[in-house]
């Protein structure tokens, strides 16, 4: 392939620009729902700490779990804390 290591040669892609109307209206859209998330998921993050702290209500995690529908490991995960 005329290269050293017999790899074709790396050819760099233009960057994506994508066309003006439906798409980058879509485009800002999945953006904006990104951010949101990215929002909700830490103010629930903040509340499920200060729900679940020892110096706050002290809710046990395993009611918080039966409550979310999901498994107490989960909750740990989302507090950041191990289960051990």
């Amino acid at each position: 392939m005329g290269t050293p290591d017999g790899y074709a040669q790396r050819v760099p892609k233009q960057r994506y620009s994508p066309p003006s109307g439906d798409v980058a209206a879509r485009i800002d859209r999945v953006v904006a729902l990104f951010l949101k998330q990215q929002e909700i998921e830490t103010a629930y993050k903040r509340a499920l700490a200060d729900l679940t702290s020892p110096n706050g209500d002290a809710v046990p995690i395993a009611h918080v779990a039966d409550r979310l529908g999901v498994q107490r490991k989960t909750v740990y995960r989302h507090l950041g804390r191990s289960m051990t």
